[in-house]
């Protein structure tokens, strides 16, 4: 009857409804969370299982080695062995595999959208972020990337942060979430792009190019530690570190002002202020964070950068572990 008829109606319906509302909202994230078929988020939890396993790894070899120590306190393990590098910073695998993945992903799509010749195999015009007029860089992004690197943060804050405590890094991690997450999908990135879901991804794809500095980082914090002498190219390497991280500097002050401030009419327009206002003081903190710590590398003078000074080898405190802000200070004490 009737009755039966409404109900069923209603059923078929409120689902539709409730995703109406939700699309009213107008919500980058929300459009993501719901709109994305949770293709981005069966991504995320593979990523994130994988560097679960690798952190686990490093806390293994972190307990096995003091627990060497412990039994042969005379004779510990060479310092300056890979097992003690690990076991002095557990997570060290994983930084390094997410900084070089998410890196070198970013700036090959880079080079291809800028070398793509715009024509597909049929000699046909196509978009700039089609290779070979089939492979979508801007989808392999968000299949890819950001998965990738979003998976690490989250567990980065686990295993790293909130154990050694550090707030920095845990407030650069939560910016890194907040701001990428919206491109996850077309339909976010869309919205979160005030209808240019094109700009908005090269937007994100650009800032990645900054992991090359925690790439950089990565290897002078392995010389430091393992170095016996002087060698040119730990200077040639700090000089890197040094440019990479200043480059970060100009590059988020770069987009903030001739890329992000000169669209917020077009914010204004679509109703994404808020989207605009986290885009915004996302690269100013992530841009403040990288002159922070470009000036803690740099405090101890050209010598210290271009010198090398052997760091002295010694069983190492399993109470002291691994800070962010030492290893940008270069100590090697």
């Amino acid at each position: 009857g009737r009755p039966v008829f409404w109900f069923e109606s209603c059923l078929i319906l409120m689902p539709n409804k409730i995703m109406g509302q939700q699309h009213q909202h107008n919500n980058p994230w929300i459009e993501c969370l719901l709109g994305g078929e949770f293709v981005f988020e069966s991504r995320f939890l593979l990523y994130s299982l994988g560097y679960i396993a690798i952190s686990l790894f490093g806390i293994w070899i972190h307990k096995s080695y003091h627990d060497a120590v412990k039994a042969n306190p005379t004779s510990p393990p060479d310092g300056r062995s890979l097992k003690s590098l690990i076991a002095s910073r557990p997570t060290v695998i994983a930084a390094t595999i997410h900084s070089l993945a998410t890196s070198i992903i970013a700036v090959g799509i880079l080079v291809i959208y800028c070398t793509n010749p715009n024509i597909d195999d049929d000699g046909n015009s196509s978009s700039p972020w089609l290779y070979r007029g089939n492979i979508d860089l801007l989808q392999t992004w968000r299949l890819v990337g950001l998965p990738i690197s979003l998976s690490y943060f989250v567990t980065d804050c686990y295993f790293y942060c909130l154990p050694r405590k550090d707030m920095l890094i845990f407030v650069h991690h939560c910016i890194m979430c907040l701001c990428h997450y919206p491109v996850v999908t077309e339909g976010g990135a869309k919205l979160a792009g005030a209808g240019d879901a094109e700009w908005v991804t090269w937007l994100s794809i650009v800032g990645y190019i900054s992991e090359v500095s925690t790439a950089l980082m990565n290897y002078r914090w392995y010389l430091i530690n393992t170095l016996e002498d002087s060698w040119i190219g730990f200077g040639i390497v700090n000089g890197l570190v040094v440019i990479s991280w200043a480059g970060r500097v100009v590059m988020f002050t770069y987009l903030l002002v001739a890329e992000i401030y000169p669209r917020m009419h077009m914010y204004v327009e679509k109703g994404q202020m808020l989207t605009y206002a986290v885009m915004v003081l996302g690269h100013a903190g992530i841009g403040l964070l990288s002159l922070h710590w470009c000036i803690v590398m740099c405090r101890g003078g050209l010598r210290s950068l271009f010198v090398f000074k052997k760091k002295r080898s010694k069983a190492l405190d399993p109470q002291e572990g691994f800070s962010f802000a030492d290893e940008v200070g270069g100590k090697n004490d």
